[in-house]
């Protein structure tokens, strides 16, 4: 079990919206960390997390001051993050062309995030918390498939009524 992963997944679940600025930064975050060590082979652990710290912590900058901007690229790099993950979830292996599917992934979050923007936060954040819980539990299949379902289902309605409330 991965705590971090579960800890983030639940903000990002339950207020992804609200708190726009920390969905960035955890995005940025936790894409460096999944992605440096394919981009920076062999580098030590502290590199990683150094970069990935300046990564969250720059998205939340960037947030803080262009909202849409941030909440764009935070779209893109959530979107890329959760066909990602999805493909190693299902075991699909596309060879050279995963990165296209997660680039194709990433333009749709981005886009997704441009068009609708308080629905698409609710959608974005609902994913990626959902994924990053699912990710962390590490449960088996059809188990894990049903929880990711769930939870992102669960995510929607509780920041949908939060929004409503407001």
């Amino acid at each position: 079990m991965d705590f971090t992963f579960i800890f983030a997944g639940v903000l990002l679940l339950l207020l992804g919206r609200k708190l726009f600025w920390l969905f960035v930064a955890v995005v940025g975050f936790l894409a460096g960390m999944t992605f440096m060590p394919d981009l920076l082979p062999n580098q030590p652990d502290s590199v990683i997390l150094t970069i990935s710290l300046i990564a969250g912590l720059l998205g939340a900058l960037l947030a803080a001051l262009l909202q849409k901007l941030a909440v764009g690229l935070a779209g893109f790099a959530a979107g890329g993050y959760i066909v990602y993950y999805l493909l190693e979830f299902v075991t699909v292996n596309l060879g050279d062309y995963q990165w296209m599917a997660i680039l194709a992934g990433g333009i749709l979050g981005a886009l997704l995030a441009g068009s609708m923007f308080d629905w698409a936060l609710i959608l974005i954040t609902s994913a990626s918390g959902a994924t990053f819980i699912s990710q962390g539990l590490n449960l088996s299949m059809p188990i894990s498939a049903f929880i990711l379902i769930a939870l992102f289902i669960f995510g929607i309605i509780a920041q949908g009524n939060i929004k409503a409330k407001e």
